[in-house]
Protein backbone atom coordinates (compact mmCIF):
# COMPACT_ATOMS: atom_id res chain seq x y z
CA UNK A 1 0.00 0.00 0.00
CA UNK A 2 2.96 2.49 1.32
CA UNK A 3 4.58 1.17 -2.39
CA UNK A 4 1.32 2.10 -4.34
CA UNK A 5 1.02 5.37 -2.80
CA UNK A 6 4.65 6.35 -2.95
CA UNK A 7 4.51 5.48 -6.96
CA UNK A 8 1.11 7.24 -7.65
CA UNK A 9 2.39 10.20 -5.48
CA UNK A 10 5.35 10.68 -7.87
CA UNK A 11 3.60 10.28 -10.99
CA UNK A 12 1.58 13.12 -10.11
CA UNK A 13 4.01 15.12 -9.49
CA UNK A 14 5.73 14.24 -12.55
CA UNK A 15 2.47 14.99 -14.51
CA UNK A 16 2.17 18.39 -12.57
CA UNK A 17 5.86 19.29 -13.54
CA UNK A 18 5.16 18.34 -17.39
CA UNK A 19 2.10 20.06 -17.01
CA UNK A 20 3.84 23.63 -15.83
CA UNK A 21 6.79 22.93 -18.34
CA UNK A 22 4.13 23.12 -21.05
CA UNK A 23 2.65 26.14 -19.49
CA UNK A 24 6.06 27.88 -19.29
CA UNK A 25 6.86 26.87 -22.50
CA UNK A 26 3.43 28.07 -24.03
CA UNK A 27 3.92 31.74 -22.03
CA UNK A 28 7.67 31.72 -23.65
CA UNK A 29 6.44 31.27 -26.99
CA UNK A 30 3.33 33.70 -26.96
CA UNK A 31 5.61 36.35 -25.36
CA UNK A 32 8.54 36.01 -27.84
CA UNK A 33 5.67 35.46 -30.72
CA UNK A 34 4.05 38.59 -30.04
CA UNK A 35 5.60 42.23 -31.25
CA UNK A 36 6.12 43.69 -28.11
CA UNK A 37 7.16 47.14 -27.73
CA UNK A 38 10.81 47.75 -27.21
CA UNK A 39 12.67 49.52 -23.86
CA UNK A 40 13.16 52.81 -25.08
CA UNK A 41 15.08 55.33 -23.08
CA UNK A 42 14.85 58.46 -24.92
CA UNK A 43 17.95 60.90 -26.32
CA UNK A 44 16.71 63.40 -23.10
CA UNK A 45 15.98 59.96 -20.29
CA UNK A 46 18.13 59.36 -17.50
CA UNK A 47 18.47 55.85 -16.39
CA UNK A 48 19.79 55.94 -12.91
CA UNK A 49 18.76 52.39 -11.53
CA UNK A 50 19.25 48.98 -13.61
CA UNK A 51 17.83 48.65 -17.10
CA UNK A 52 16.30 45.27 -17.39
CA UNK A 53 14.50 44.10 -20.83
CA UNK A 54 13.12 40.54 -21.12
CA UNK A 55 11.86 39.00 -24.05
CA UNK A 56 11.82 42.18 -25.73
CA UNK A 57 14.39 44.38 -27.33
CA UNK A 58 15.98 47.59 -25.20
CA UNK A 59 16.84 50.66 -27.52
CA UNK A 60 18.81 53.19 -25.86
CA UNK A 61 19.52 56.71 -26.94
CA UNK A 62 20.07 58.47 -23.80
CA UNK A 63 22.13 57.53 -20.42
CA UNK A 64 22.14 54.87 -18.36
CA UNK A 65 23.83 55.28 -15.26
CA UNK A 66 24.12 51.76 -14.01
CA UNK A 67 23.73 48.27 -16.31
CA UNK A 68 21.87 47.29 -19.11
CA UNK A 69 20.64 44.02 -18.96
CA UNK A 70 18.59 41.67 -21.97
CA UNK A 71 17.21 38.31 -21.56
CA UNK A 72 15.78 36.99 -24.60
CA UNK A 73 15.95 40.15 -26.92
CA UNK A 74 18.50 42.69 -28.92
CA UNK A 75 20.17 46.18 -27.26
CA UNK A 76 20.32 48.81 -29.61
CA UNK A 77 22.93 51.41 -28.17
CA UNK A 78 23.07 55.21 -29.45
CA UNK A 79 23.59 56.61 -26.26
CA UNK A 80 25.87 56.73 -22.89
CA UNK A 81 25.81 53.15 -20.04
CA UNK A 82 28.42 54.01 -17.24
CA UNK A 83 27.64 50.03 -16.35
CA UNK A 84 28.03 47.01 -17.96
CA UNK A 85 25.82 45.78 -21.27
CA UNK A 86 24.70 41.89 -20.76
CA UNK A 87 22.59 40.29 -23.42
CA UNK A 88 21.76 36.80 -23.18
CA UNK A 89 19.88 35.27 -26.04
CA UNK A 90 20.47 38.38 -28.40
CA UNK A 91 22.99 40.76 -30.41
CA UNK A 92 24.18 44.28 -29.36
CA UNK A 93 24.09 46.98 -31.77
CA UNK A 94 26.40 49.91 -30.73
CA UNK A 95 25.72 53.04 -33.04
CA UNK A 96 28.51 55.72 -33.27
CA UNK A 97 27.76 57.74 -30.82
CA UNK A 98 27.59 54.89 -28.01
CA UNK A 99 29.85 55.35 -24.91
CA UNK A 100 30.27 52.11 -22.86
CA UNK A 101 31.57 52.55 -19.66
CA UNK A 102 32.46 49.32 -18.33
CA UNK A 103 32.44 45.72 -20.62
CA UNK A 104 30.26 44.06 -22.83
CA UNK A 105 28.96 40.80 -22.55
CA UNK A 106 26.68 38.49 -24.81
CA UNK A 107 25.85 34.82 -24.51
CA UNK A 108 24.44 33.55 -27.57
CA UNK A 109 24.64 36.34 -30.02
CA UNK A 110 26.93 38.70 -31.75
CA UNK A 111 28.20 42.63 -31.21
CA UNK A 112 28.24 44.85 -34.09
CA UNK A 113 29.58 48.36 -33.83
CA UNK A 114 29.79 51.15 -36.11
CA UNK A 115 32.55 53.36 -36.36
CA UNK A 116 32.88 55.73 -33.84
CA UNK A 117 31.54 53.73 -30.85
CA UNK A 118 33.48 53.10 -27.95
CA UNK A 119 33.79 50.65 -25.22
CA UNK A 120 36.33 51.59 -22.22
CA UNK A 121 35.97 47.77 -21.07
CA UNK A 122 36.38 44.22 -22.59
CA UNK A 123 33.81 42.78 -24.83
CA UNK A 124 33.23 39.21 -25.01
CA UNK A 125 31.28 37.66 -26.76
CA UNK A 126 29.99 33.60 -27.43
CA UNK A 127 27.41 33.35 -30.24
CA UNK A 128 26.83 29.53 -30.50
CA UNK A 129 25.95 29.06 -26.80
CA UNK A 130 22.69 27.56 -26.58
CA UNK A 131 19.88 28.93 -24.54
CA UNK A 132 19.78 26.04 -21.98
CA UNK A 133 22.84 27.87 -20.98
CA UNK A 134 21.41 30.46 -20.03
CA UNK A 135 18.03 29.03 -18.64
CA UNK A 136 20.43 26.39 -16.32
CA UNK A 137 22.67 29.55 -15.13
CA UNK A 138 20.55 30.59 -13.06
CA UNK A 139 22.31 33.87 -11.83
CA UNK A 140 20.23 36.36 -9.66
CA UNK A 141 16.87 37.93 -10.80
CA UNK A 142 18.33 40.95 -12.65
CA UNK A 143 16.71 44.04 -11.12
CA UNK A 144 13.38 42.39 -10.52
CA UNK A 145 10.93 42.97 -7.67
CA UNK A 146 11.07 39.90 -5.47
CA UNK A 147 7.21 39.70 -5.80
CA UNK A 148 6.97 40.42 -9.62
CA UNK A 149 5.15 37.69 -11.75
CA UNK A 150 8.38 37.41 -13.89
CA UNK A 151 10.01 36.03 -11.27
CA UNK A 152 7.64 33.58 -10.41
CA UNK A 153 7.84 32.59 -14.09
CA UNK A 154 11.60 32.31 -14.50
CA UNK A 155 11.84 30.44 -11.36
CA UNK A 156 8.81 27.92 -12.64
CA UNK A 157 10.73 27.29 -16.03
CA UNK A 158 13.78 26.81 -14.00
CA UNK A 159 12.42 24.07 -12.00
CA UNK A 160 10.95 22.87 -15.20
CA UNK A 161 14.13 22.06 -16.32
CA UNK A 162 15.92 21.00 -13.02
CA UNK A 163 12.90 18.14 -13.51
CA UNK A 164 14.03 16.92 -16.65
CA UNK A 165 17.69 17.28 -15.46
CA UNK A 166 16.78 15.08 -12.72
CA UNK A 167 14.96 12.32 -14.90
CA UNK A 168 17.76 11.64 -17.25
CA UNK A 169 20.74 11.95 -14.74
CA UNK A 170 18.59 9.60 -12.27
CA UNK A 171 17.60 7.43 -14.89
CA UNK A 172 21.47 7.02 -16.03
CA UNK A 173 23.64 6.95 -13.79
CA UNK A 174 21.81 5.95 -10.56
CA UNK A 175 25.19 4.50 -8.46
CA UNK A 176 27.15 7.12 -9.23
CA UNK A 177 24.81 9.84 -8.73
CA UNK A 178 23.88 7.86 -5.02
CA UNK A 179 27.57 8.46 -4.14
CA UNK A 180 27.90 11.96 -4.60
CA UNK A 181 24.49 12.59 -2.88
CA UNK A 182 26.18 10.27 -0.09
CA UNK A 183 28.88 12.92 -0.34
CA UNK A 184 26.56 15.59 0.14
CA UNK A 185 24.94 14.12 3.35
CA UNK A 186 28.64 13.02 5.11
CA UNK A 187 30.35 16.55 4.17
CA UNK A 188 27.83 19.26 3.52
CA UNK A 189 30.25 22.14 4.89
CA UNK A 190 33.44 21.10 3.28
CA UNK A 191 31.27 20.47 -0.44
CA UNK A 192 30.27 23.86 0.19
CA UNK A 193 33.38 25.45 0.35
CA UNK A 194 35.08 23.44 -2.13
CA UNK A 195 32.55 24.14 -4.31
CA UNK A 196 32.64 28.30 -3.49
CA UNK A 197 36.28 28.22 -4.47
CA UNK A 198 35.90 26.38 -7.37
CA UNK A 199 33.50 28.75 -8.65
CA UNK A 200 35.14 31.27 -7.51
CA UNK A 201 38.38 30.15 -9.40
CA UNK A 202 36.70 29.77 -12.73
CA UNK A 203 35.34 33.26 -12.34
CA UNK A 204 38.59 34.37 -12.27
CA UNK A 205 40.24 31.77 -14.89
CA UNK A 206 37.05 33.80 -16.90
CA UNK A 207 38.79 37.15 -16.14
CA UNK A 208 42.15 36.50 -17.05
CA UNK A 209 41.91 34.64 -20.01
CA UNK A 210 39.42 37.40 -21.78
CA UNK A 211 41.77 39.91 -20.51
CA UNK A 212 45.06 38.34 -21.53
CA UNK A 213 45.29 35.17 -23.68
CA UNK A 214 45.25 35.10 -27.49
CA UNK A 215 41.52 34.32 -28.73
CA UNK A 216 42.90 31.24 -30.22
CA UNK A 217 44.08 29.60 -27.45
CA UNK A 218 41.36 31.77 -24.73
CA UNK A 219 38.00 30.79 -26.15
CA UNK A 220 38.97 26.79 -26.01
CA UNK A 221 39.82 27.37 -22.80
CA UNK A 222 36.78 29.24 -21.80
CA UNK A 223 34.83 26.83 -23.37
CA UNK A 224 36.18 23.49 -21.08
CA UNK A 225 35.73 26.03 -18.19
CA UNK A 226 32.45 26.49 -18.61
CA UNK A 227 31.40 22.91 -19.89
CA UNK A 228 33.11 21.30 -16.64
CA UNK A 229 31.77 23.81 -14.10
CA UNK A 230 28.12 23.10 -16.08
CA UNK A 231 28.36 19.43 -15.63
CA UNK A 232 29.67 19.59 -12.12
CA UNK A 233 26.10 22.23 -11.47
CA UNK A 234 24.12 19.32 -12.77
CA UNK A 235 25.24 17.06 -11.64
CA UNK A 236 25.75 18.21 -8.33
CA UNK A 237 22.55 19.60 -7.96
CA UNK A 238 20.68 16.61 -8.45
CA UNK A 239 22.61 15.00 -5.96
CA UNK A 240 21.56 17.06 -3.39
CA UNK A 241 18.21 16.50 -4.06
CA UNK A 242 18.32 13.29 -3.76
CA UNK A 243 20.42 13.72 -0.74
CA UNK A 244 17.37 15.94 0.41
CA UNK A 245 14.89 13.84 -0.73
CA UNK A 246 16.56 10.68 1.27
CA UNK A 247 16.47 12.87 4.76
CA UNK A 248 12.62 13.67 4.05
CA UNK A 249 11.59 9.63 3.12
CA UNK A 250 11.42 6.74 5.31
CA UNK A 251 15.17 5.14 5.40
CA UNK A 252 14.03 2.27 3.04
CA UNK A 253 12.96 4.69 0.44
CA UNK A 254 15.91 6.63 0.76
CA UNK A 255 19.37 5.99 -1.53
CA UNK A 256 19.33 2.69 -1.70
CA UNK A 257 15.20 1.64 -2.40
CA UNK A 258 13.69 4.67 -4.59
CA UNK A 259 16.46 7.19 -5.36
CA UNK A 260 14.46 8.10 -8.11
CA UNK A 261 11.46 9.33 -5.77
CA UNK A 262 13.94 10.38 -3.23
CA UNK A 263 15.43 12.85 -5.82
CA UNK A 264 11.58 14.23 -6.72
CA UNK A 265 10.65 14.53 -3.51
CA UNK A 266 14.10 16.69 -3.13
CA UNK A 267 13.28 18.75 -6.12
CA UNK A 268 9.66 19.33 -5.02
CA UNK A 269 10.87 20.53 -1.64
CA UNK A 270 13.84 22.94 -2.73
CA UNK A 271 11.49 24.24 -5.31
CA UNK A 272 9.02 25.09 -2.99
CA UNK A 273 11.89 27.13 -1.07
CA UNK A 274 13.23 28.62 -4.43
CA UNK A 275 10.05 29.99 -4.88
CA UNK A 276 9.94 32.11 -1.36
CA UNK A 277 11.17 35.70 -1.75
CA UNK A 278 14.79 36.27 -0.99
CA UNK A 279 15.33 32.99 1.03
CA UNK A 280 15.04 31.31 -2.22
CA UNK A 281 17.77 32.96 -4.29
CA UNK A 282 20.25 32.33 -1.27
CA UNK A 283 19.22 28.44 -0.44
CA UNK A 284 19.68 27.86 -3.96
CA UNK A 285 22.86 29.28 -4.37
CA UNK A 286 24.18 27.53 -1.13
CA UNK A 287 22.80 24.22 -3.16
CA UNK A 288 24.77 25.38 -6.49
CA UNK A 289 27.89 25.51 -3.97
CA UNK A 290 27.40 22.18 -2.04
CA UNK A 291 26.45 20.17 -5.26
CA UNK A 292 29.66 21.39 -7.33
CA UNK A 293 31.96 20.41 -4.05
CA UNK A 294 29.84 17.22 -3.80
CA UNK A 295 30.64 16.49 -7.79
CA UNK A 296 34.43 17.07 -7.15
CA UNK A 297 34.94 15.37 -3.99
CA UNK A 298 33.30 12.39 -5.15
CA UNK A 299 34.80 13.04 -8.86
CA UNK A 300 31.37 12.50 -10.44
CA UNK A 301 30.50 9.28 -8.00
CA UNK A 302 33.32 7.29 -9.25
CA UNK A 303 35.32 7.87 -6.12
CA UNK A 304 38.71 7.45 -8.03
CA UNK A 305 41.40 10.58 -8.54
CA UNK A 306 40.93 13.10 -11.40
CA UNK A 307 44.35 12.18 -12.73
CA UNK A 308 46.03 8.28 -12.40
Amino acid sequence: MVRLRLRQAVHGLVLCAVAATTLSCAAAESTSGTDDPAVVVGPDAVARDQLLAIGRDLELRGEARSDAVVLNGDARIDGAVQGDVIVLGGDVELGPSARLGGDVFVLGGRVNAESGAAVEGRTVAYPSAPSSLVVLTEGPVLGQAALSPTVALLNLALLSAWLLVTLVLVAGFDPALTATAQSVLERPFRNFFAGLVAVLAVALAFAVLTAVAPALVGVPLLAVCGVAILVCKLWGTVAVFLAVGARLLPGRLGLAGRPLAAALCGLLALGLVKMAPYVGGWTWTIVTCVGIGAALDSRLGRRDPWFA
